[in-house]
């Protein structure tokens, strides 16, 4: 493993990394992210692109560029491999984001995204997650066990929906033993294992997952408010239920909220609950309140569909759509 450069310019403030104010990202899955906007798509023709863009992205990088947007100490860790992989490094740095990369024989992830400005319409293809040895995963778990000691906040972020369940299981387990809160952002299999062990703080997931994991179409609050008090059951502290457009609903022992962000211009959706989590984490270090913190993390999630990036919101323009993001107690 090394650093990467955007991490070594922060050792000249070590400060941050042993006060427990830094915001750990584990990112098992990153990808290299390449956007292309078209004015109007048109199957079988040739397209020339408005702009194209190559970022750091996978869901732990993309919450991690939030946080770090919003002026949060972090530092992310994943695997790296090929030459996507040394593009990958490349764009961390350019984004000032601080990592340790582990690296691994096969290569890092693709994940391409076009933007149809005429249509609204977007359409990803991301490629699926490269092979990991176990000696790499002990490697990877051995780098976030040093870090937890200097952490105030575990985020462990995955979007695939075949993400190694063993690996997320681990990682929770020695973020338990280092009694640091975890927050979680997940689906498929890793979702499972991350409500298993009373590891979890805060798990953030999206109506169409929750869907999927109860079989039942949760189309009213209640039905909704029902299934995350089953989660809690399990051990989880706070459940945040993200609902597109109608913003966001947030369960936990002391009740349930929903948060109702502003109309804005939908235009890219994508990322947008990485941009809550991210969001979120950094909110929480600085003022400690969940409840505001989501409310928070929905306005930037409203700031980031108006970006071409996934995983984009600064804090001037999440400052503009606060004010505007409301929270109502329903039970």
């Amino acid at each position: 493993m090394r650093w990467g450069r955007a991490a070594l310019l922060d050792t000249r403030h070590p400060e941050r990394y042993t006060a427990g104010e830094m915001i750990l990202f584990f990112a098992p899955n990153p990808a290299l992210e390449r956007v292309a906007m078209v004015e109007q798509f048109v199957s079988g023709e040739p397209q020339k692109p408005m702009r194209v863009a190559t970022y750091a992205g996978g869901a732990g990088l993309r919450a991690a560029n939030v946080a770090r947007l919003l002026r949060a100490d972090v530092l992310a860790l994943g695997f790296v491999g090929g030459h996507l992989g040394a593009l990958l490094r490349d764009c961390l740095d350019r984004q000032d984001i601080p990592h340790v990369l582990t690296p691994i024989a096969d290569g890092t992830r693709g994940d391409f995204l076009l933007l149809d400005r005429e249509q609204g319409i977007v359409t990803e293809v991301p490629e699926g997650a490269p092979a990991v040895t176990e000696a790499e995963t002990d490697k990877l778990l051995l780098a976030l066990e040093r870090h937890l000691n200097g952490a105030s906040l575990l985020v462990i972020a995955d979007g695939q929906m075949d993400a190694a369940p063993n690996l997320i299981r681990r990682a929770l387990d020695m973020a338990k033993a280092a009694a640091v809160p975890v927050v979680a952002d997940l689906r498929g299999a890793a979702l499972e294992a991350a409500t298993q062990n009373n590891a979890v703080w805060f798990l953030r997931l999206n109506l169409k997952t929750f869907q999927r994991r109860t079989e039942r179409s949760l189309l009213h609050d209640s039905a909704i408010i029902t299934e995350a008090r089953e989660l809690l059951s399990r051990g989880v502290e706070n459940v945040c239920v993200t609902l597109a457009e109608d913003g966001a609903l947030l369960v936990n022992a002391e009740g349930a909220w929903r948060i109702q962000p502003p109309v804005v211009s939908h235009f890219n959706p994508t990322g947008s609950g990485e941009t809550l989590s991210g969001a979120f984490a950094a909110h929480w270090e600085r003022e400690r309140n969940v409840l505001e913190a989501v409310r928070y993390g929905c306005a930037a999630a409203s700031v980031n569909v108006t970006h071409d990036e996934p995983g984009h919101a600064t804090p001037a323009e999440v400052a503009v759509l606060l004010p505007k993001t409301t929270v109502e107690r329903i039970a």
